[in-house]
């Protein structure tokens, strides 16, 4: 290591030991970084990064990077050729159980377990990991946890039930064929009319009674699901993953399962949510994500509606129970759309919690030819985001889809930056044509100012956005020499889908190559005001400026996905 190397590491690591008297040092909100772990995870991270950028990335990005005029993220991580982030698909996991390092977890058997395990395996996969974590379609894989249960309360409530009025000795024989019965026979949290007399049947109770216990079941099931989404908010902004007191960077989506089970997750978790954490604090994570879908949870009769008397209907939605008497269900408010009432209670969160966000199926780059919304599994076929911004769904390597995928890694361009010398460069030149008297009047000389002031930004910018696509390509073909070995969690359960395909000893490259680069840009607003005195959302030319910006990024990232056939994109960082 060079002298100058070795006393610029001795500084770095000082200024970690000293811990100074605010937190201005922590560069990741999500860590502590003056705790002893804290401090151990800095010492390692600012070594790795020296490492990385003496060893592994080209002399041309270790420039630009050290200028700052783009960022390379997770430096640290680099070396270890991790990816960024994932959308996990859990109804194999759910259903099958899964491996751990330790052990195999069997199949869960209730809704509490569901929401337990899923916290499982965000801590554990996101030690493989230097980015987020998310769940592609909470409702959908929470929903059958709901339904079983439902069949466990259903199940004890009949059989105490039958003990205590009719004299039946509940034998573990008998109790183990109500269970099958129950497994076979019941499909919903709301039985239909032919569930009911068979239940009827089998367990010899009039229909009134059973009515009554069908109603107590629902409800125990409610419960134990408010339960488990409180549970599930707590241990996610709780139970550490990383030293640092790291918390998992966590993502649900969720919105579009219109099955009853699916819908009383949401329902509870919204409520959760709202209810915020032991102080009433707001859960920091997970990030929520609604999934907006005309016909499916929004139409505008159904608007119109709430709107007539918005909170009547807030209050239907918040305090739905479960009814066999048509006359009853008759006087809620009916919406068309199936999960409207969803909707509703999220916007309601939302304005308390600042969750859900919201993303819409229907703008044109998020359709999917095969979305039927009356498919079972149609959330195969939704887009899903990591956080608020990360988006995988496009592949050029497979299936349209944002499930079992992820970003492999992202570098972002500095705007301000470049916004900055930009402004000083044509500044001067103005001033050089001013001299040389080449301008009839003021207006003539701000028209040439923002004409050159564009020109030159964009072409830098799109200077970067190139440097920034080979980066990310010299870093891919870095990351795909790992082995699978190394990311034994995601490996043995398939969760990057492909890589349970590979022997532990073989190269990642044909399971990551589905993986998205990214090429993100920061600093938009302030860039616009360092051009021209004011941000894109105030004015018209700044706008137009940005917009056609990215624009430009966007076929720069086209070319690199035609060029290399990987999944590029741009994203605002």
């Amino acid at each position: 290591m060079q002298p100058q190397l070795t006393e610029n590491l001795k500084n770095i690591i000082a200024g970690i030991v000293n811990v100074e008297s605010n937190d201005t040092c922590n560069e990741n909100a999500n860590m502590s970084s003056m705790t002893p772990a804290g401090q151990m995870m800095k010492f390692a991270s600012e070594v790795s990064k020296i490492y990385a950028l003496e060893n592994l990335v080209s002399p041309k990005f270790k420039e630009a990077h050290e200028k700052g005029f783009i960022h390379i993220h997770d430096l640290d991580f680099y070396s270890s050729k991790t990816t960024t982030c994932l959308q996990y698909d859990l109804a194999d996991m759910f259903e099958k159980g899964f491996y751990t390092k330790h052990g195999y977890i069997r199949e869960a058997q209730s809704i509490s377990t569901y929401a337990t395990l899923a916290t499982i395996i965000f801590q554990t996969n996101q030690n493989e990991q230097h980015g987020g974590q998310a769940i592609p379609a909470f409702d959908f894989y929470m929903a059958k946890g709901v339904l079983k249960s439902f069949r466990r309360h259903l199940k004890r409530r009949i059989l105490s039930f039958a003990e205590i009025r009719n004299g039946v000795e509940i034998t573990k024989e008998f109790e183990n064929n109500a269970k099958e019965f129950l497994l076979k026979n019941i499909s919903s949290i709301k039985c239909n009319e032919n569930e009911i007399k068979l239940l009827k049947e089998y367990f010899e109770i009039n229909k009134n009674d059973l009515i009554k216990l069908l109603v107590e079941a629902y409800e125990d099931t409610k419960n134990e699901t408010y339960q488990a989404m409180e549970g599930f908010l707590h241990n996610l902004n709780t139970m550490h993953s990383r030293g640092g007191n790291q918390v998992v960077f966590s993502s649900i989506n969720y919105g579009t399962d219109t099955s009853e089970e699916g819908r009383m997750v949401i329902r509870e978790l919204l409520k959760a949510t709202s209810s915020g954490l032991g102080k009433n604090e707001t859960p920091i994570f997970p990030i929520q994500i609604f999934k907006v879908k005309e016909g499916l949870n929004y139409t505008e009769n159904d608007y119109n509606l709430a709107q007539s008397d918005f909170d009547a209907a807030l209050e239907s939605v918040k305090n739905q129970k479960i009814s066999y008497e048509n006359e009853l269900e008759d006087k809620k408010i009916k919406f068309e759309a199936p999960n409207f009432d969803l909707l509703l209670l999220s916007c309601e969160t939302s304005s308390r919690r600042l969750f859900p966000n919201f993303v819409f199926l229907d703008s044109e780059f998020n359709k999917h030819e095969k979305w039927r919304i009356d498919d079972p599994e149609k959330y195969k076929y939704e887009i899903a985001t990591m956080g608020c911004r990360t988006r995988i769904f496009e592949n050029i390597n497979g299936e349209k889809s944002s499930l079992g995928r992820g970003n492999l890694s992202f570098t972002s361009i500095n705007f301000p930056r470049v916004a900055i010398l930009t402004r000083k460069n044509v500044e001067n030149e103005i001033a050089e044509m001013e001299k040389a008297k080449k301008f009839a009047n003021e207006e003539e000389k701000n028209n040439k100012k923002i004409e050159l002031l564009t020109k030159e930004f964009q072409e830098r910018v799109l200077e970067f956005t190139y440097l920034a696509g080979e980066q990310l390509y010299e870093r891919y073909n870095f990351q795909k020499t790992a082995l699978a070995k190394q990311f034994p969690f995601m490996r043995s359960n398939n969760l990057w889908k492909g890589l349970g395909l590979k022997d532990g000893n073989e190269e990642v490259a044909e399971a990551i190559n589905s993986g998205s680069l990214s090429i993100g840009f920061v600093g938009g607003a302030n860039a616009m005001y360092a051009l021209f005195d004011a941000e894109h959302g105030t004015s018209e030319i700044a706008y137009k400026v940005l917009y056609d910006t990215i624009e430009k990024m966007g076929t720069v990232a086209d070319e690199f996905r035609d060029k290399y056939h990987l999944n590029y994109s741009i994203l605002a960082t």
